[in-house]
């Protein structure tokens, strides 16, 4: 580390340090309310806050007047720049100061956050993410089934984590079935301000397509193509390695793919205040001449009350030679659950 960058972060640290002993965060509205506690993070269109009074609070930026924070985040905003300092208020509503140390201050709008993320924060205190329960269509049975799904983010100055995991199974003469479950860890390291490291290991189960069981994993790169107000899209390729067991218990070997996933993300918070989360990955093999993989899930989901939502969750699955060979290509389901975000 230059003695440039170690100053630097001994200003903010400082800065982070002083402002903690001085005064809390606080986040003023403009309706007139104002609410004062520890601002945890920022991330599509929302902030979070912890009130001395009421506890978490996720409030929609556009929203947020004025906002004040002594402590240490890293900013990340649409046009697709990277900040490290703290923030302050100016004259200007819906405007913020951003101190980098260093640099001279600099205003920036608030809307034009795209992520904030307090550093040096406790690790239980930084994870945010949903859990579902519900019932669902599939194919793979013609019955209805029951459902369940979740997931947990965690940030870091450079890294981001992200733990996906869902289940769909059949009860039928009181017998149950696990037809499809899917339990992802992905992880990604920031190289600039677009581009970023990413791996993932991922284990899969679907009878309808014969496999009994698959172990994945992903070596690659990503790119944020788009960063926008309501929207982003971000790719990701590289090399694949998996094993696979057939539900006629016979094993694959190691299996080589090159992947291709696209994840895209919308939210509306104006009424009616809707989100949409879509992951869709092709893995093209080098280890089985002409075999495509296609793995697609998407959510729809509408705010009811506070923290809950009404999900809509549509997964698809093509394999163009499924393990056991002559048996069905293609897989879909329809989940419909209630959501509660944290």
């Amino acid at each position: 580390m230059s003695i440039r960058n170690l100053l630097f972060s001994l200003v903010l640290c400082c800065s982070a340090l002083s402002g903690r002993g001085q005064q809390r965060d606080s986040v003023w509205l403009y309706n007139g309310q104002e609410l004062i506690g520890e601002i945890q993070s920022a991330s599509l269109g929302s902030l979070s806050i912890d009130d001395i009074d009421l506890r978490v609070q996720n409030i929609k930026l556009y929203k947020i007047r004025r906002l004040e924070s002594r402590q240490l985040y890293k900013i990340e905003t649409f046009d697709k720049h990277i900040y490290y300092g703290i923030i302050g208020t100016v004259e200007r509503d819906g405007w913020v100061v951003v101190k980098t140390g260093f640099a001279s201050p600099f205003a920036l709008p608030i809307s034009s956050i795209h992520q904030l993320i307090l550093l040096n924060r406790q690790f239980l205190k930084s994870l945010d993410g949903n859990l579902s329960l519900g019932f669902s269509y599939a194919k793979s049975s013609g019955i209805g089934q029951v459902t369940f799904s979740g997931t947990v983010g965690f940030a870091t100055k450079r890294w981001q984590y992200q733990l996906q995991g869902s289940e769909i199974g059949s009860i039928d003469s009181s017998t149950f079935s696990r037809d499809n479950e899917n339990l992802q860890l992905f992880a990604g390291y920031d190289l600039s301000s677009v581009w970023f490291a990413a791996a993932t290991v991922q284990y899969q189960r679907n009878l309808e397509l014969s496999v009994a069981r698959r172990f994945l994993q992903l070596l690659g790169a990503g790119n944020k193509l788009v960063i926008k107000d309501t929207w982003q899209l971000m790719a990701i390729s590289g090399i694949s390695f998996n094993q696979e067991l057939s539900t006629d218990d016979v094993s694959s070997g190691v299996l080589f793919e090159i992947p291709l996933m696209f994840r895209f993300n919308f939210y509306q918070f104006h009424h009616p205040n809707i989100q949409i989360t879509s992951s869709q990955t092709a893995y093209f093999s080098l280890s089985e001449k002409g075999r495509i993989r296609l793995d697609g899930n998407t959510s729809f989901s509408w705010e009811l009350v506070r923290d809950f939502y009404l999900s809509i969750n549509p997964y698809t699955s093509f394999d163009s030679k499924p393990p056991t060979g002559g048996g069905p290509t293609f897989d879909f389901g329809v989940a419909i659950s209630l959501s509660y975000k944290f």
